[in-house]
């Protein structure tokens, strides 16, 4: 018999997690978008995130279990996501750092 306090904490922790690992996903994805000169990528990126917004509620409040389908592969979706953004982000880190020290060096 788990009491309240003990469900409160589940739930906390994971709904903590699965808000962190939206937030990074999004965060890695608008900086790997805003690489782009053009702001048709951010526009489409911010209407796409509005609507799946709007239809995993309506999933989730009139299909529980396809939402909780759709959960878990979103969930490997966003890790397989932040595994290739994250690279991404440290390649443009490094050559950031690459150019600086160069310029430095010039300096």
């Amino acid at each position: 018999g788990a009491d309240n306090a003990t469900m409160a904490l589940a739930a906390g922790l994971l709904g903590g997690s699965l808000s962190a690992t939206a937030l990074a996903t999004k965060m890695t994805t608008r900086a790997a978008a805003n690489t782009s000169p053009e702001p048709f990528s951010n526009w489409g990126l911010s209407f796409f995130e509005d609507g799946l917004v709007v239809g995993v509620v309506w999933l989730a409040t009139q299909y529980p279990l396809a939402f909780g389908i759709a959960l878990v592969v979103m969930l490997a979706l966003s890790a397989l996501l932040l595994v290739v953004l994250f690279k991404f982000l440290r390649a443009v880190l490094r050559r950031i750092s690459s150019f600086f020290s160069d310029s430095a060096k010039v300096a």
